[in-house]
């Protein structure tokens, strides 16, 4: 082993000038616990080499690096004690009587051993201990007559061995591979070299009577020790003695540092249940002493409570115990009481690093985005993928930004492999907004086959309606998303699902050269602009779901519409997170990005604000696509001038309340715009959009490009005049041919010799042709009579109990049941007569009276982000 370090030494002498101090501490036999900071990577075989001329040392070690195949059979040689990182995810609850054991037996055998205290290597330029307890606790038990040795190290705060280089833990392995090459390429003894100093300080007495304070004074007087000279300045070596200085600033952030732990999640307090924050100030409390402060919702876990890693796992395994689920988190994520909530809540929390976006960086003209009337899908995103080729097109956190070229050749390669691998014309889709699932419609188009988008939130038996509805034979998933999915699929799906990512491992060369070829020849299906170019169905929020085909020239003439309507340039970055099953997300979010190549970023859970806002804020994202309801979430958990750089968002699908609006405002600073729209699956779906120059409150905007319109009489269809409100009438080229099913009713009406599709929706048009809304024939009861709106009673209420941020209530009727029902349906305790004296006094008639209150946990909605009311009709009785 002597010889192992000098070799060791010498080979750490080619880049480090080492100077030690205090060795004679070193030269009993006595033994020693060895306790310093610890600046980067390379430190512990800088100190062990340095130690082991005096004395023999046997090291604590990560089981991380324990299990390094190379260095494993040193460590167990030389005695080493493994232990698990409890920050690499590791649940062992015993982990510090594994330390003690192992140190103190060492230590009863007379050997120095060597301990970093902190358990982590530095975040800046001093140590920083975080509360961590397996020093102290050893300090505590110490066998007799064992000294303890303080260990100074300076002088590696910058290295490539430190966090202070790329902002994290450098690769062991990578890290050391590349010093091996910087010492070749400086013809090995040429490297810069950079000075070390290591002191050694005899702490014994001190340090055990610390000790006897309690953790939090042991832990002060080490960093009072090691820092002693103040907060060292970083130092950045060249590593090649021909080249000059290196010009590098500390990274942005850096984990594990100070700054790091407090900087923190925005976790809003309101979506929190006051149980859940009860239940988990109390688990906290029975770790925490009583006499801490009072627990705070922002109260930081280490900073503020004095909870380390170690406590962290014992509170996490009592949350799981409380709301029976397993939290799949990562221990470094959980900074806050907040934090624990979302675990409780099984809410999604990770803080991990994303891969680079290059969707900000674009070479291209500004030019305004243009979409033809004319041809069809595939020929339109082959065409434009073939210009500019290295444009960043996508990106999403599992595949980073992704080109224009890119996506081309790994569509044609998918589309050989869904050649190979689906039976019949239809392929189902069930994913979320990814570029995968942009990917595989993409090579859906390129195979010749039509794309069927499921929805996965409908429940077994909706979803095994809509494929049984178009004899879809393969549905095309990911493994991970199935996973987390499979409880809401039918057996019967989940016997046709095949998992995409392991298609594309174990393609085969000859299908990849196949895929090339398409490539290199530009390779376009024959398909007709009348063909169907997708299935999508339909909400479902009132009835079954109902599979609508649309053709290429349906899609291309909404695009071309809508963005002749209303003029955007193609500096915007999209943000996609509706699902490819909702018509908007599929048209607007897949569809255009194809045709056009405009650059988009997709993140998958429109349900997960904090991530939403993560991704517009890493990408640069600036437009927004939504419902109102998920516009709601991303601006409650926005703060700061975190949507300041947003230009533009547009919401359908919804009414757009005036809360929405002004909350949209007040985060944008009032430098963005906020467009509401119209549109029905079953017309591609855009039918109006509020045009940039001019937007009215409470309207839906024009009608685009290419759409006739006629406001008519609910039951005879005549037209009226205008102003006058009615069912909603239109026809054009966006307007699909009616059902795949041809036993349901098909919507269409024979009006003056033209066939009108009758959106079942009513409003008027005023004197400049923009839409207002009014309501939905289905969504009316009748009572005495008299048809009563149930929007109307539900925008009413909800401007008297509404939240900007929540889902607060619904309104739902039945008038099948004697006598007829109306119902509140109320996440809030509402006083009944209270709701129906509010209505009187807004000027309803007195047949419109609320019959009860029913009280939910939550207002259920779709997928879509719409309220199922298919759900609350159920409810009454």
């Amino acid at each position: 082993m002597l010889l192992l370090t000098s070799i060791l030494r010498l080979l750490l002498s080619l880049r480090y000038r080492i100077t030690i101090n205090g060795t004679e501490l070193l030269t009993d036999k006595k033994a020693r616990l060895v306790l310093p900071n610890h600046q980067a990577i390379v430190d512990p075989q800088i100190l062990f080499s340095q130690i082991y001329r005096y004395t023999r040392i046997v090291p604590v070690v990560s089981a991380a690096y324990f299990n390094i195949p190379i260095l494993k059979s040193i460590f167990k040689w030389i005695g080493a004690v493994p232990v698990n990182d409890l920050s690499a995810g590791s649940r062992d609850q015993e982990v510090l009587k594994s330390i003690s054991g192992g140190v103190v037996d060492a230590l009863k055998n007379k050997k120095t051993v060597l301990l970093y205290p902190a358990g982590q290597i530095a975040g800046q330029g001093f140590e920083k201990i975080f509360n961590k307890q397996s020093a102290w606790a050893i300090t505590t038990e110490l066998p007799q007559d064992t000294r303890i040795i303080g260990v100074r190290i300076t002088g590696l705060w910058g290295s490539m061995w430190s966090r202070a280089w790329m902002g994290k833990t450098p690769s062991f392995i990578g890290t050391m591979l590349k010093a091996i090459f910087y010492i070749l390429a400086n013809g090995i003894f040429f490297l810069p070299r950079r000075n070390v100093s290591i002191t050694l300080i005899d702490i014994t007495d001190k340090v055990i009577a610390q000790a006897n304070l309690g953790k939090s004074q042991f832990n002060n007087f080490l960093e009072d020790i090691y820092n002693q000279n103040g907060e060292e300045r970083v130092m950045f070596l060249k590593h090649y003695v021909y080249s000059p200085d290196l010009k590098r600033t500390l990274p942005e952030r850096i984990e594990g540092s100070l700054a790091d732990q407090k900087r923190t999640m925005s976790v809003n307090e309101e979506e929190i249940p006051d149980d859940v924050l009860l239940k988990i100030r109390k688990i906290v409390l029975e770790e925490i002493s009583p006499a801490t402060p009072d627990i705070q919702f922002n109260s930081n876990l280490n900073l503020d409570l004095n909870i380390d890693s170690l406590g962290l796992v014992v509170i996490i395994t009592a949350i799981e115990k409380e709301f029976k689920r397993a939290a799949e988190v990562e221990i470094s994520s959980i900074k806050t009481i907040g934090d624990l909530c979302y675990v409780a809540m099984n809410r999604k929390l990770d803080d991990e690093e994303l891969k680079t976006s290059l969707l900000h960086v674009s070479k291209n003209p500004l030019s305004v985005i243009r979409i033809p009337e004319t041809g069809t899908i595939p020929s339109q995103f082959v065409k434009t993928f073939s210009i500019n080729k290295n444009e960043p097109f996508a990106y999403d956190k599992m595949l980073g930004t992704t080109t224009r070229k890119d996506f081309l050749l790994k569509a044609m390669v998918v589309s050989r492999i869904l050649n190979k691998e689906v039976e019949g014309k239809y392929v189902g889709i069930m994913l979320p907004a990814l570029q995968s699932s942009t990917l595989l419609v993409a090579a859906t188009y390129l195979c010749g086959k039509i794309p069927v988008m499921l929805n996965w939130t409908v429940g077994p038996k909706v979803m095994e309606h809509c494929i049984d509805n178009v004899q879809i034979k393969q549905v095309i998933t990911a493994k991970v998303f199935y996973d987390k999915v499979q409880d809401l699929l039918p057996d019967s799906v989940k016997q046709k699902c095949l998992f995409f990512e392991q298609k594309v491992r174990e393609v085969s060369f000859s299908t990849k050269l196949s895929g090339l070829l398409r490539y290199v020849i530009k390779y376009v299906p024959k398909v007709s602009p009348d063909d169907t170019a997708v299935i999508l169905f339909t909400s479902g929020s009132e009835s079954l779901p109902k599979a609508v085909p649309l053709t290429h020239k349906n899609i291309l003439a909404c695009l071309h519409g809508s963005f002749t309507t209303v003029t955007l340039n193609n500096d915007l970055i999209f943000l996609s997170f509706l699902p490819p099953f909702h018509s908007f997300g599929f048209s607007i979010l897949t569809i255009l990005p194809m045709v056009t190549a405009n650059r988009v970023a997709y993140t998958p859970d429109p349900t997960d604000s904090r991530e939403v806002l993560k991704i517009l804020l890493h990408t640069k994202a600036n437009m927004v696509l939504g419902t109102p309801t998920f516009l709601k979430m991303l601006l409650s958990v926005s703060s700061g001038n975190d949507l300041k750089h947003v230009k533009l968002a547009i919401s359908g699908a919804e009414s757009l309340h005036q809360s929405v609006i002004d909350a949209f405002a007040q985060k944008t600073f009032g430098g963005a715009l906020l467009l509401e729209g119209y549109g029905i699956t079953e017309c591609s779906p855009v039918l109006t959009i509020n045009p940039i120059t001019k937007q009215k409150l409470k309207s839906v905007g024009l009608f685009i490009k290419g759409v006739e319109y006629l406001i008519t009489n609910i039951s005879t269809y005549e037209p009226l005049p205008q102003g006058k409100e009615g069912m909603i009438m239109v026809r054009g080229n966006n307007i699909f041919n009616g059902y795949s099913d041809k036993n349901i009713e098909q919507p269409f009406v024979n009006i003056q010799g033209l066939m009108y599709y009758k959106t079942g929706d009513l409003g008027y048009v005023d004197d400049e042709g923009y839409l207002f809304i009014t309501g939905r024939l289905k969504r009316f009861i009748k009572i005495a009579g008299e048809m009563i709106s149930l929007p109307a009673i539900e925008n009413t209420l909800l401007e008297k109990y509404g939240k900007p941020d929540t889902l607060i209530l619904a309104v739902e009727g039945n008038d099948q049941i004697e006598p007829p029902q109306l119902v509140l349906f109320s996440i809030l305790p509402i006083d009944l007569s209270e709701a129906n004296s509010y209505l009187k006094s807004s000027g309803f008639s007195s047949l419109v009276k609320l019959h009860k209150v029913i009280n939910l946990e939550e207002i259920p909605i779709l997928g879509t982000g719409k309220t199922d009311y298919k759900v609350l009709k159920s409810k009454i009785m």
